[in-house]
């Protein structure tokens, strides 16, 4: 395997064109390897559409390897994750922009998006307010990591993290008639993706 991390320079070109076979662009990665002529890697990661099991190639339960191949992996360190424990993150980019991964076992098991260049089919997405949340099917509020979601039947896979929720959320679990009374400046800024298999009510945390 040619190595990516390595180049001493890095040259991402976005392609113009579309077809069926290819319904988002590619993404060339040059690497520069002492020794060696310049060499080509083309990556095409998919449809950068938010869904409930991932986006594009980037889906969740997929090996690391399996991603790697099909997507330009920006970086893979250790960080902080839920719960205030170590975890494996990938930084994946999908033009234009950069999704974050969480790795377990090796696997996609998280998302975290907070480009406003990514969207759901029905357009939700980072900047979202709130009264376009509650629209969806029943539509509940709860917390997790310290953090203030909402989620709905109707994107099982996901949830929202809400800003400028103000107190009300620090009640925790809330129906739509209490998401209605949290203020109107509320607005999406992260979406939590983590596939249909979770239980009901949960978040993506750990």
């Amino acid at each position: 395997m040619i190595p990516r991390s390595i180049g001493l320079a890095l040259l991402l070109v976005i392609g113009a064109c579309e077809s069926k076979k290819q319904p988002s662009p590619g993404v060339t990665h040059y690497d520069t390897i002492p020794g060696h002529a310049e060499i080509q890697l083309t990556f095409n990661c998919g449809e950068p559409v938010v869904r409930d099991e991932g986006m594009g190639e980037l889906q969740i339960g997929a090996p690391v390897d399996s991603v790697s191949a099909h997507c330009l992996v920006l970086r893979d360190t250790t960080a902080i994750g839920a719960e205030g424990m170590p975890a494996r993150k990938l930084a994946v980019f999908l033009p234009p922009d950069t999704v974050e991964a969480e790795v377990v076992n090796n696997r996609i098991w998280r998302l975290s998006i907070v480009s406003p260049h990514f969207r759901t089919a029905d357009s939700l997405g980072v900047g979202t307010p709130l009264s376009r949340l509650l629209k969806l099917r029943n539509p509940r509020g709860m917390t997790g990591e310290g953090k203030f979601f909402v989620a709905s039947p109707e994107h099982c896979g996901m949830s929202f993290r809400l800003l400028n929720a103000g107190p009300g959320a620090q009640k925790g679990d809330l129906d739509q008639a209490g998401l209605k009374r949290l203020p109107k400046s509320a607005v999406v800024s992260e979406i939590l993706v983590f596939g249909c298999h979770l239980p009901s009510g949960r978040t993506g945390g750990h």
